[in-house]
């Protein structure tokens, strides 16, 4: 597993993330001794990471410069030396590199990728070897990891899932020395979807003879341990979803599984985020009004699919709810905004105009399909709806699927942004490469920048 992953990273801050191995059963305490270095800079911290947390540990680094810090290069080296109580040192350090978020600069590039199911060692060691050729050639900043890292619930598991299920799926996850090598290189940031959890996670149904807030209590610590502990806390150390900013635009990373509710029940609405998790989306959207904006969910947003589809924000359980932050947008004249998904194993953009008048809003989506797969696996492209009007007592949008790629192929998207458009990839993650072989592209596209 790797021992170190870089997190959040702002203009002057970055979290780093660690996980020591103990030399014996005995030990309960380790130190992980944190260096960093650049060309302004040459610091070192010591963190205590225990036994009961497994070894796991975060230290947030800050009075760091912005990466468009005059003609310095300001590219962070970080070394992680692991010691026993007695400050030997054991096993091997860890290394890996950063660099902080731009102030003003209106390029970005970046990862988005999701669902990865590992059926074998090497299938970790291909997908990161394809991430890390990737990150390279599109000079990528950052990777939102867009939910489903670990499948607690596939295969099939012979025993009851208890906490211990979720931690063992984590430390098996990124063990290899390729995933150790792209986690350490990039910043990362996390979403919390279904099979981190259970298959189709809602607060109000049960599985296996087992109410759903059985399988919260019992997979929230590690996902807490394992992902969020290095995300931003935005909103309290207790909520999933957070946002964050990268030169100038605007991240919104929503939690679209823990707040859900499925029925109607006696003082419970059917809801796909609560209450304050939407006004805290309300209150970002006006913030950014005018900058680009990227929000994740977990599940589509605009895109919908013609059978089963209780998933997505246009089923019957939560279309209100999509259609009340429609009206918002709508009557609010928000603009660039860009919904990223997974969850479909498909990749697609699919675009709603919302009318407004004599003009649009139009809203994308860009839609990646999962990193990996069983052999046997299942598309929803067949299912999905190509076009679709809608129109109520205040609202009257039409969906449709711009351009999407058939083939049930594991991959990830590479998103750039300038000041004019963002150009999106999605690169195989199907085939092992050779050194510097750069994995093929299976659908690309540009979403032109307007100006208002």
């Amino acid at each position: 597993m790797s021992q170190l992953i870089i997190g959040d990273v702002t203009e002057n801050s970055a979290k780093i993330w660690v996980r020591g191995i103990a030399n014996n059963e005995s030990t309960t305490t380790l130190t992980a001794q944190v260096t960093l270095k650049s060309d302004l800079l040459n610091i070192t911290q010591n963190l205590s990471i225990y036994k009961h947390d497994y070894f796991i540990g975060v230290l947030e680094l800050t009075d760091l410069n912005p990466a468009d810090s005059g003609f310095i290069r300001m590219l962070y080296t970080v070394e992680i030396t692991f010691k026993d109580i007695a400050r030997v040192p054991i096993g091997f350090p860890a290394r890996g590199s950063f660099n902080t978020s731009p102030r003003f600069k209106p390029d970005v590039s970046f990862l988005h990728g999701c669902n990865f199911i590992q059926t074998n060692e090497n299938d970790g060691k291909r997908v990161f070897k394809n991430l890390t050729a990737i990150r390279k050639k599109e000079k990528s900043q950052l990777m939102i990891h867009g939910g489903n890292q670990i499948y607690v619930d596939a295969p099939a598991p012979k025993q009851a899932i208890q906490s211990e299920s979720y931690t063992t799926k984590y430390l098996q996850a990124w063990k290899s020395r390729e995933a150790a090598e792209f986690l350490g290189r990039i910043a990362n940031y996390s979403a919390i979807n279904d099979h981190e959890l259970y298959f189709r996670y809602a607060n109000d149904v049960e599985y296996d003879y087992k109410p759903a807030t059985y399988y919260l209590r019992e997979a929230l610590p590690s996902y807490q341990l394992f992902q969020q502990a290095r995300n931003p806390n935005s909103y309290g150390e207790n909520k999933l979803y957070y946002n964050f900013t990268c030169g100038e635009h605007a991240f919104f990373v929503l939690d679209t599984r823990t707040e859900r509710y499925q029925f109607v029940k006696s003082n419970q609405k059917r809801q796909m985020i609560g209450e304050q998790q939407m006004e805290a989306l309300k209150s970002w959207l006006l913030e950014h009004k005018n900058n680009l904006k990227f929000i994740h969910s977990a599940v589509p947003f605009v895109t919908i699919k013609e059978t089963d589809y209780s998933e997505y924000w246009s089923s019957e359980a939560f279309i209100d709810q999509k259609n009340e932050l429609l009206q918002f947008i709508k009557e609010n004249d928000i603009h660039h905004i860009i919904f990223l998904t997974g969850q479909a194993n498909a990749t697609l953009h699919s675009t709603l105009k919302l009318k407004k008048s004599n003009r649009e809003i139009v809203i994308h989506e860009l839609m990646t399909g999962p990193l990996n797969m069983y052999e046997i696996g299942i598309s929803n492209y067949d299912d999905f709806i190509w076009r679709q009007r809608t129109i109520t007592n205040q609202l009257d949008y039409e969906y449709h699927i711009q351009v999407a790629n058939a083939e049930l192929a594991p991959n990830v998207m590479s998103i750039h942004v300038d000041d004019k458009e963002v150009v999106f990839k999605s690169y195989s993650t199907k085939y092992d490469l050779e050194e510097d072989e750069i994995p093929q592209v299976i659908l690309s596209g540009s979403i032109p920048i307007t100006k208002e």
